[in-house]
């Protein structure tokens, strides 16, 4: 994806194309799994903390981005599918995070997970799964 597919997005979402939401985007796409925040810190540069905490939360409540791990004090980041709006995330997949190499992906399941608990009313449902990766394995 490119700088203006994420304007085009952006505008779509009501939100202002800035260079800061821009350069986030095409950032975040480029790494090619969830992102962690302290690399985000670190390549943002030009964006004080707040300004990026606030970036980031804003591009959540409109459903661009979604916050696909945490751990240990470090959450990490990843970009939404077309089916999320600003309204609802609809993420039928899970977060793996490999333990070798440390990166974090959405992985789609060959089955849809559901899950009920009696005398519950279930909004959300999020598995994080760890292990090693293909790329990790093969090596």
């Amino acid at each position: 994806m490119d700088a203006q597919y994420f304007k085009d997005l952006l505008h779509s979402r009501k939100l202002k194309a800035t260079g800061h939401r821009i350069n986030l985007l095409v950032l975040m796409d480029q790494y090619k799994s969830a992102m962690p925040y302290s690399s985000i810190q670190e390549a943002m540069t030009s964006m004080d903390r707040v300004t990026l905490y606030r970036t980031l939360e804003s591009l959540k409540e409109k459903g661009i981005i979604h916050k696909a791990f945490q751990e240990n004090n470090e959450s990490y980041y990843a970009i939404c599918g077309a089916e999320c709006d600003t309204h609802d995330h609809h993420h039928d997949h899970i977060h793996f995070k490999c333990t070798s190499c440390e990166t974090v992906t959405c992985q789609t399941t060959t089955q849809k997970v559901q899950v009920t608990l009696p005398g519950n009313e279930i909004h959300k449902v999020s598995i994080h799964v760890e292990g090693v990766c293909q790329t990790c394995v093969a090596n």
